[in-house]
């Protein structure tokens, strides 16, 4: 039985357009609709191409499939509109379910945990009228505990600071996360959120957004994105300090707003698992929804006394629902799912497909008769190499098969990538990809981590072996790589190793700012040749600018 998940809408403000498609309870195909529309987060849009990738990837028509499921119980009319849609699109509708949101994300990240039992934490800005759900997973289903709905939402409190911080909602908060580092312990301290975000040690697992210091609509929604999500009393609270215009320096200010705001969300993070593990005994925790995109508040919660093991997928955000959303379907029809373990689940490309681009493109290349050693030698000369191969990554975070690579130990690495390659903010951290057996010796408490989804600190006596990649804090995004996720990076890796005594390189995603991941090897040129990359590994073929 061919099960199609599919995410995204009509509305301006749905975000992160996604499909994927299960056959008999699996994993077939997925991918996210920005990267074939090349718009960030495919704003507003159904996602007909990535529909018809994961269609032509199975070799089956649409004839085929027997549910397409969406996540929006509370959409209106959304079962015509899908009907139509397909009808119009395809040729052809197979029956529409539709499903809650937040059980979309909790069905994502248990069913695929391994675990007989788990804690469930989904929190985003909203979803079907919910912002956070409390669930436990056990005897094969899921229960909720609590749930918060809208404006009690830990999303939106953190859209708010990113907006005050001058960056955009629904997009940057990953800055505010970065910068938090650089706020000063003592500054931080004057500026207590509790007027904003309350909640009660006493009373475990409650908390309340303070309504008052919200911007909302006439009908009681929050605002577009390019208005602010805060109200005036709001900055009246700030000692009517202004929000930061995106053109003007990050002082110490706005530096220590941030590392406040990631403190409370951490702390109120841990108060809602402190009650999950009261009520359930658990020490597994699952965690999805846009916030368990904050890899700070993860390792928080991972490294409290109430947890021993987390999982998250590639795909916590709303780009995780299309898999929810058709898991929830598999369940319900008898279908046992396989815990995610491998994120490369979208399009990939034939050295004959990627010869003929390179070819047209009338551009210098090579064969290479074993690409992760060539590439992994110019890493170590201080290369910065473009790494195209394979199926493409589903989830926002570049895992080895649309990457950007570099040297770990060159401590102007990361103002390098950061001014020459992403154009972006120098603040901004980047991620190291470790041999799995090999990441105990650099970071603590890291065995298993394939996602980039938790920070560990690094060891101390490692912090100036790996400059590039640890961040101020002392702390890195890890990425565990094993030979059975992804043999041809692991190689690489370990070539790298063989060079420089070092397992590990700087990972970085294959784009630049404000464009979504590399697709195609046509992106993927355009990207390297508009950027200070030294070279690109595309399939077999090595493509080098100057004297390489």
């Amino acid at each position: 039985m061919y099960i199609l998940g599919i995410n995204g809408g009509v509305r301006s403000n749905n975000q992160d357009a996604s499909a994927c498609l299960l056959n008999d309870g699996k994993l077939i195909a997925a991918a996210e609709e920005e990267r074939f529309l090349k718009i960030k987060f495919a704003n507003g849009v159904l996602p007909r191409n990535a529909i018809r990738f994961c269609l032509q990837f199975a070799n089956i028509s649409i004839q085929d499939v027997s549910y397409v499921v969406f996540p929006g119980i509370t959409y209106n009319d959304i079962t015509s509109i899908l009907e139509t849609y397909f009808k119009f699109h395809f040729g052809f509708c197979p029956k529409v379910k539709i499903v809650d949101h937040h059980m979309a994300h909790a069905a994502s990240v248990f069913y695929t945990s391994g675990y007989d039992e788990s804690m469930i934490i989904t929190a985003d800005l909203t979803g079907d009228g919910k912002s956070t759900t409390l669930c436990y997973g056990s005897e094969d289903k899921v229960s909720v505990l609590k749930e918060f709905k809208q404006p009690d939402s830990l999303g939106i409190f953190y859209s708010m600071i990113t907006q005050y911080l001058g960056f955009q909602r629904d997009s940057d908060e990953y800055k505010v996360m970065g910068l938090s580092a650089y706020g000063n312990n003592n500054g931080a301290k004057n500026y207590d959120f509790t007027w904003l975000l309350s909640y009660n040690n006493k009373d475990g697992g409650n908390y309340s957004l303070n309504a008052d210091y919200l911007n909302v609509t006439e009908n009681n929604r929050t605002p577009p994105r390019q208005e602010p999500l805060y109200s005036q009393k709001f900055l009246s609270k700030l000692n009517n300090k202004p929000r930061r215009l995106e053109d003007m320096p990050i002082d110490g200010y706005y530096k220590d707003i941030a590392k406040s705001a990631q403190e409370h969300l951490e702390k109120v993070a841990l108060n809602l698992l402190e009650y999950l593990h009261e009520k359930t005994r658990s020490q597994n925790l699952c965690l999805v929804g846009g916030v368990a995109l904050n890899v700070l508040m993860n390792q928080k919660l991972m490294e409290s006394k109430f947890v021993e093991n987390v999982h998250l997928t590639s795909v916590p955000g709303d780009n995780g629902l299309s898999l929810g959303a058709a898991i929830m379907i598999a369940k319900e029809n008898g279908f046992k799912i396989d815990k995610y373990q491998n994120p490369f689940w979208g399009p990939e490309y034939t050295n004959e497909q990627i010869e003929y681009v390179l070819t047209r493109a009338k551009v210098r290349f090579e064969r290479v008769k074993d690409i992760s050693k060539e590439v992994a030698h110019l890493v170590a000369q201080g290369k910065i190499i473009g790494w195209f191969q394979g199926r493409m990554e589903l989830g926002a975070r570049a895992l080895g098969s649309r990457s950007i690579l570099s040297d770990p130990s060159d401590k102007d690495m990361k103002d390098r990538l950061n001014r020459y390659i992403k154009f972006r903010e120098d603040f901004r951290p980047f991620a190291p990809s470790v041999l799995e057996e090999r990441a105990p010796e650099y970071f603590m408490n890291c065995r298993y981590a394939p996602f980039m989804a938790i920070t560990y600190n690094v060891r101390p006596d490692k912090v100036k072996e790996i400059p590039a990649p640890t961040h101020v804090d002392n702390t890195a995004s890890v990425q565990t790589v094993s030979k059975s996720q992804n043999g041809l990076y692991y190689d690489l890796i370990s070539n790298f190793e063989n060079e420089t005594g070092i397992p590990i390189v700087t990972n970085t995603s294959l784009n630049v700012r404000d464009q979504p991941i590399c697709l195609s090897p046509v992106d993927a040129l355009s990207t390297f040749y508009s950027t200070g990359m030294d070279g690109i590994a595309i399939g077999n073929y090595l493509l080098l600018k100057g004297n390489g």
